[in-house]
């Protein structure tokens, strides 16, 4: 296998794969949280202000990205180029409501019978952190179009792959293993990165810096699955949502 570094076959040649894998993201997206709706919106206690703030900025996010890679799929480059320097002010403000969001609703359950503990957080917060650390890097390789595509698209879609995890909890029981914690929670954006991958591999245009960027998404994923069987970690989250209650 060649890895390679810069494109040398021609850009519209890759860039409808993009749209196909974002294709398949938002399927995953749109069965998991689609089919979970009527229980978001009959919780007990209800979910807190802030957490249909974070459905709409994430939905919201998504949107933009979808349209930033239509735009270059249409010629559209010279806009795509003026309107992602907007993506780019918003994706910090996505985090910040993704993480405030989840401490709140946490916080809110955290003594709800049945509800996620409180180590979950070690998983809620891999997919805003991955989108902290890839944005950066995916701007950075921005005049390498094959590349910046790869890496912004890992980037775009770690922020929802709790989709994943509510479209199998339809069919399965949430496991109690390691591997099983890993794969019921990562596995939607697992899937998508060994589907680049393949295709890559297939086409011979597996890049570097794609590579990097997957192996630090599955890092992030399996460093968060393994704090959640942490007892120490168990203890210290316990102790910020704890903290966090009289902000709801």
């Amino acid at each position: 296998m060649q890895v390679q570094s810069t494109a040398t076959w021609p850009a519209r040649s890759d860039r409808r794969a993009a749209l196909v894998w974002l294709a398949i993201f938002w399927i995953i997206v749109g069965v998991g949280f689609g089919f979970d709706l009527h229980n978001y919106f009959h919780e007990l206690p209800p979910v807190p202000f802030i957490v249909h703030v974070h459905a709409i900025a994430t939905t919201l996010w998504l949107l933009v990205v979808t349209a930033l890679i239509l735009m270059v799929e249409t010629g559209n480059v010279k806009i795509h180029r003026t309107f992602g320097w907007f993506v780019v002010g918003y994706a910090p403000v996505v985090v910040f409501i993704a993480v405030w969001a989840e401490l709140s609703w946490q916080a809110l359950n955290l003594h709800t019978p049945g509800d996620l503990p409180a180590q979950f957080l070690s998983i809620a917060f891999s997919g805003p952190l991955c989108l902290a650390l890839l944005l950066p890097y995916g701007i950075l390789l921005r005049r390498n179009s094959a590349a910046h595509r790869r890496v912004l698209i890992l980037a775009a879609i770690s922020i929802s792959d709790a989709g994943f995890s509510r479209m199998v909890s339809l069919f399965l029981p949430e496991p109690t293993s390691f591997l099983g914690t890993y794969l019921f929670y990562e596995g939607g954006t697992l899937l998508i990165i060994l589907l680049i991958f393949l295709w890559d591999w297939k086409k011979n245009r597996v890049m570097k810096q794609f590579l990097e960027a997957a192996a630090l998404v599955v890092a992030v994923g399996l460093t968060g699955t393994w704090l959640y069987f942490n007892a120490t970690w168990q203890a210290i989250t316990n102790g910020w949502l704890v903290a966090w209650t009289p902000h709801i």
